[in-house]
C-alpha cells in the first residue's frame, strides 16, 4: 500500500515510518504545498493529512486536492482538536475519516488498512433515485439544476442508501462495509451521515435521509 503522509512533526513521522514500514510504502512531506504536489503527481492509496501545516493549512490542502484530483482516494485527516465542528469541517473539506492526537500508531495502522479496503467505484456508472444522480468514480452528485462533489466515503454511503431505496440500511451494515471488523465508535458513522446529509441539504435535500430507531438509514429523495 502507498500512502502520503503530509505532517510537519519530525518525530511523528520518524514514529510512523518505524512502526509501518516496510508492510507500507511511505512518502512524506512538511509543508502544505509539497504534500498537495505530491498527492497530485502520484497514484496513492491513501493520504494522511494533518490538519496545521506551514504553508498551507490541511484543510485547504484537502478542498484543493479534491478540486482538481481525477481519483477518489481516501483522504486521512490528523486533528489534535475533537469537536463536532471540528469534525465537520475537515469532512466537509473532503476528508474520508479522521484521528485524533495522541493517537495509537496501531490504530493508524487499522484506520489505513480500512480505507484502503473500501470499494473502488466503478468507472462510467452512474445511479438515479427520482430527480437525484450520483457518478460514483468522482463523488459528483446532482439534484435540481444544483451539483456537489462528495468525498468517497460520502458517496459510498449515498451509492448504497440509493442502491437499497426504498429499503433501510442497518448502522451496523453501513459501519461494517466501511471499517470492516474493527469499526470505530458509533459516533463516527453518525458524523459521515451527518456529513452527507449537510451536502444534500445544500442541494435543496433538507430531508433525504431518514434515521429509524433500530432500522438504520433509508433514503427518501424525490
Amino acid at each position: 500500500m502507498r500512502v502520503l503522509v503530509i505532517e510537519d512533526n519530525r518525530d511523528l513521522q520518524a514514529n510512523i515510518a518505524r512502526f509501518l514500514e516496510p508492510d507500507f510504502q511511505l512518502d512524506f512531506a512538511s509543508t502544505g504545498p509539497e504534500g498537495l504536489a505530491l498527492a497530485l503527481g502520484h497514484p496513492y492509496d491513501v493520504i494522511v493529512l494533518d490538519v496545521m501545516l506551514p504553508g498551507m493549512s490541511g484543510l485547504e490542502v484537502c478542498e484543493r486536492y479534491r478540486q482538481v484530483a481525477p481519483r477518489l482516494v481516501p483522504i486521512l485527516m490528523l486533528t489534535a482538536r475533537d469537536t463536532l465542528e471540528d469534525k465537520e469541517a475537515g469532512f466537509q473539506a473532503g476528508a474520508d475519516d479522521y484521528l485524533v492526537k495522541p493517537f495509537s500508531l496501531r490504530e493508524l495502522r487499522w484506520r489505513l488498512e480500512a480505507l484502503a479496503r473500501r470499494p473502488v467505484p466503478p468507472s462510467g456508472r452512474k445511479l438515479t433515485h427520482g430527480g437525484l444522480t450520483l457518478e460514483p468514480e468522482s463523488g459528483l452528485t446532482q439534484w435540481g439544476g444544483r451539483s456537489v462533489r462528495l468525498n468517497r466515503t460520502e458517496a459510498l454511503l449515498l451509492r448504497w442508501l440509493m442502491e437499497a431505496a426504498p429499503e433501510a440500511i442497518p448502522a451496523a451494515t453501513l459501519a461494517q462495509r466501511l471499517w470492516g471488523d474493527e469499526a470505530p465508535e458509533s459516533s463516527a458513522l453518525r458524523t459521515h451521515v451527518y456529513a452527507l446529509r449537510k451536502a444534500l441539504a445544500g442541494l435543496g435535500l433538507d430531508d433525504a435521509i431518514t434515521t429509524l430507531r433500530n432500522e438504520g438509514y433509508r433514503l427518501d429523495a424525490r
